[in-house]
């Protein structure tokens, strides 16, 4: 239920909270590499061989810049496993740095 305040109607999102993204987000190219990214810097400073399958699941923060939250499906070995990942972005500086790469709870 929208709450009217004098600066207008408010939505239910809190500026800066997390959110979901829109639907169909982890099917988009660009979120996509983001999470490849993430595997790949999670590969170089682990020594790992985790393997890229798909996103499962997509929430944004906006920052300065913009923090992405990914449930990610990997492949280790032959085994399917997933990761909870967290990349902050800064698309007009061509900035990404990988925050957080852990098994999923």
């Amino acid at each position: 239920m929208a709450e009217a305040t004098h600066d207008g109607p408010r939505r239910g999102r809190m500026v800066g909270g997390v959110q979901d993204a829109p639907a169909g987000r982890e099917n988009d190219l660009q979120t996509i590499g983001l999470a490849r990214f993430a595997v790949a810097e999670h590969n170089t400073k682990n020594n790992a061989l985790l393997e890229f399958e798909r996103l499962v699941k997509v929430r944004v923060q906006v920052v300065a810049g913009c923090m992405h939250y990914f449930t990610i499906e990997v492949k280790d070995g032959g085994a399917k496993k997933l990761y909870e990942a967290k990349v902050w972005e800064k698309a007009w500086e061509n900035f990404k740095q990988l925050q957080e790469f852990k098994p999923a709870a």
